[in-house]
C-alpha cells in the first residue's frame, strides 16, 4: 500500500532474529558440538562397540553402530554437526570405513584446542602446531605401511573380516566367504592391475529364513513379477532385450515408441483403430521375436495387448524397472545393449543367461536371471529373519566394496588394533621436543587425541585402559609397531602375525579428513545464524 514504510536503524547489519556469536564464544559453540557429536560416537568404537537406536522424523528406526547411519538418522540441525555429517559421508563414500575413528578424531582434537585457548594459547598457534603433528603423522604412516605386492584372495579376506569383525556382526567368516565369492565374479584385471566396480555387485534383501541361507547369484534378482499369467514361469539359455521403452500404444504423446495420429469421425471407425492399433503392437512384438529374443525387460509399461502376444510367443516379460540403478544392473550383468527404439533392437543387443525363472520369496515373487557367465557380475541375496538385521548387513557390505575398492588403488596395509594410532602418537611426542614455542603444546595434543582411539578399543571391549595402554606403549618405544590390542583376548598381540591389518588408504584418508576439519573449525571466528530472522510487512522478499 501507498504510505506504507519501513522504520529500520540505518546502522544495523543484520535483521532482527540473526544471531551472532564471535571468537572465543563462538569457538566454545562450535566445539560443544562437536564434542557432544564424538561422545554420541565413542561407545560404538571397536568390534565390541555398543549399537544405537535411532529412529529418524518419519518414524523408521535403525539398529546400528555405523557413524555415518547414526549421524544421517539424528536429524542435526546446528551448522557444525551438519559439517560432521556430510564429513562422515564422505568418508564412507570414499573408503567405506573410518567414519567413527574420523569423528572421534575431529571431536579429541577441537577438545584440547578448547583447553589451549582457555590457556591463552593463539589459535593460530594451535593450528601451526597440529599442521607439524599431522606431516609427522602422514610421513610416519606411509614408513610403518607394508605394500602389497600381489593381491589375492588370502590377503583380500583378512581385509574383509577385520571390517567385519569391526562391526561386531554375527557369522563374519559365512559373510566373508559370501563376498569373497562376489569378488571372484566381478573383479577385473586391466593393464596387470586389479579394478572392481562397485555397481557390479547389487545386494537384494528378502525377509525369511535365516542369514547363514543368504547366496551368491550370478545374475541379478528383479523384485518384479513376470506381467501376464500365461508367460512361461522358466525360460533355460533366455536372450534377453532390455529395452528402455513402452510396448503400448501410450496414452500419452510424448511417450509413444512410434509417432502416429488417427482421427476418427465416425463412430463405425472405431473398431478399425482398434485393429491398426492392434496391428502397431503386433509389429513391435514381431520384431522382438524375429532378434530371437525369449525374456523382455522394460524400464516403461507393457501394454495388455503386448502381454497377450509376448506370451502367445512364449517370451517372458517384465515391466516398469525405474530405478536407473537397477535397470542398467540388469543390462551390465547379462550383457545387453539398452535399446530405446525397436529398429535398432538386433541379435547381438541381446543380453545371455542359462536360466531366468519366477521364485517366491515369503509372500512375494521376484525373477531370477542366473548364469551370466561371460559377464562381469553377481547379486548377493541376503536372507535373515529381521528387518533391521538385513539393513545392517546390507550397509556393512556396500561398506566392505567401497574399502576392497580403495586397497585396490592404493595396495597397501597397517597393522590395526590400535597399533597405527600409538605409533603416530609416539612419533609426534619424540619430535616435539625440537619445537621450544608454544605450537610444543598442539602437537602433544595432537598425540594424546590419536592416542585416545586405542583408549576407547580398549575400554569398550571392557578393560581397564590403565592397565593395558602402559605395556602398548612400552612395544612400541621398543619399535615393536606392528603391537595393538586385541579386544576379544583383551591382550597386546603382534597384529600382523595374526593377520588383524586395515587399508593404508583408510587411515590415511582419516588422518587426512580429521586434521582438515578440525582446522577450518577452528578458523571460523564468527558465526552468523540467519535461520530465525525476521522480516517485515512491506519489506522487499515478502513477510
Amino acid at each position: 500500500m501507498p504510505g506504507r514504510f519501513i522504520i529500520r536503524d540505518p546502522l544495523a547489519l543484520h535483521r532482527e532474529g540473526v544471531m551472532k556469536s564471535r571468537e572465543l564464544v563462538a569457538w566454545k559453540d562450535n566445539i560443544s558440538v562437536a564434542a557432544y557429536i564424538s561422545e554420541v560416537i565413542k561407545p560404538c568404537l571397536g568390534p565390541r562397540g555398543m549399537y544405537k537406536l535411532v529412529s529418524d522424523k518419519f518414524g523408521e528406526t535403525a539398529v546400528t553402530n555405523d557413524g555415518a547411519v547414526i549421524l544421517e538418522k539424528m536429524e542435526l540441525h546446528h551448522p557444525v554437526a551438519k559439517i560432521l555429517r556430510e564429513t562422515a559421508k564422505t568418508v564412507e563414500t570414499i573408503i567405506g570405513d573410518g567414519t567413527k575413528t574420523t569423528i572421534i578424531l575431529i571431536g579429541e582434537l577441537l577438545k584440547r584446542a578448547e583447553r589451549l585457548i582457555s590457556h591463552k594459547v593463539k589459535v593460530n598457534k594451535i593450528i601451526e602446531g597440529y599442521l607439524i603433528a599431522y606431516n609427522l603423522a602422514l610421513h610416519r604412516l606411509r614408513e610403518i605401511s607394508i605394500s602389497i605386492d600381489k593381491i589375492d584372495d588370502a590377503i583380500l579376506k583378512k581385509f574383509i573380516l577385520t571390517l567385519f569383525n569391526s562391526r561386531d556382526l554375527n557369522d563374519t567368516n559365512f559373510l566373508a566367504n559370501l563376498m569373497m565369492e562376489a569378488l571372484s565374479y566381478t573383479l577385473k584385471k586391466i593393464n596387470g592391475k586389479y579394478v572392481l566396480d562397485r555397481d557390479s555387485i547389487r545386494i537384494i534383501k528378502k525377509i525369511g529364513k535365516r542369514l547363514r541361507e543368504s547366496k551368491v547369484i550370478r545374475g541379478v534378482v528383479i523384485d518384479k513379477n513376470i506381467v501376464h499369467l500365461s508367460m512361461p514361469r522358466t525360460v533355460r539359455d533366455a536372450k534377453i532385450a532390455v529395452l528402455n521403452m513402452a510396448l503400448k500404444i501410450d496414452e500419452f504423446r510424448h511417450l509413444q515408441p512410434y509417432k502416429y495420429e488417427i482421427n476418427i469421425r465416425d463412430p463405425l471407425h472405431v473398431e478399425q483403430f482398434l485393429e491398426e492399433e492392434e496391428k502397431i503392437v503386433k509389429d513391435m512384438v514381431n520384431k522382438i521375436i524375429s532378434v530371437g529374443a525369449n525374456v523382455v525387460i522394460c524400464r516403461k509399461r507393457i501394454g495388455k495387448t503386448a502381454g497377450q502376444l509376448l506370451a502367445e510367443a512364449g517370451i517372458i516379460g517384465i515391466e516398469r524397472l525405474l530405478k536407473e540403478e537397477d535397470f542398467n544392473a540388469v543390462a551390465k550383468i547379462t550383457g545387453a545393449n539398452i535399446v530405446a527404439d525397436l529398429d535398432d533392437l538386433k541379435e547381438e543387443d541381446l543380453g545371455r543367461a542359462s536360466i531366468v525363472r519366477e521364485e517366491k520369496f515369503g509372500d512375494k515373487n521376484a525373477v531370477v536371471i542366473e548364469g551370466c557367465n561371460n559377464f562381469k557380475g553377481a547379486t548377493i541375496l541376503l536372507r535373515a529373519g529381521l528387518e533391521d538385521l538385513l539393513n545392517e548387513v546390507e550397509h556393512v557390505i556396500k561398506d566392505a566394496i567401497r574399502y576392497i575398492s580403495s586397497i585396490l588403488e592404493e595396495p597397501a596395509y597397517v597393522p590395526a588394533g590400535g597399533a597405527v594410532e600409538e605409533a603416530l602418537a609416539i612419533t609426534i611426542r619424540n619430535e616435539s621436543t625440537k619445537y621450544s614455542g608454544k605450537e610444543q603444546l598442539a602437537m602433544h595434543a595432537f598425540a594424546n587425541a590419536l592416542e585416545n582411539i586405542p583408549k576407547l578399543l580398549i575400554s569398550n571391549a571392557g578393560y581397564n585402559p590403565v592397565d593395558v595402554i602402559p605395556e602398548l606403549r612400552s612395544r612400541h618405544l621398543n619399535g615393536e609397531y606392528y603391537y595393538g590390542f586385541n579386544p576379544f583376548s583383551g591382550k597386546v598381540i603382534n597384529m600382523i602375525e595374526n593377520s588383524i591389518i586395515e587399508s593404508y588408504k583408510a587411515k590415511e584418508q582419516i588422518l587426512k579428513t580429521s586434521f582438515e576439519t578440525a582446522t577450518l573449525l577452528l578458523r571460523i571466528d564468527e558465526v552468523v545464524d540467519r535461520r530465525y530472522a525476521k522480516r517485515h510487512e512491506g519489506e522487499l522478499g515478502g513477510q
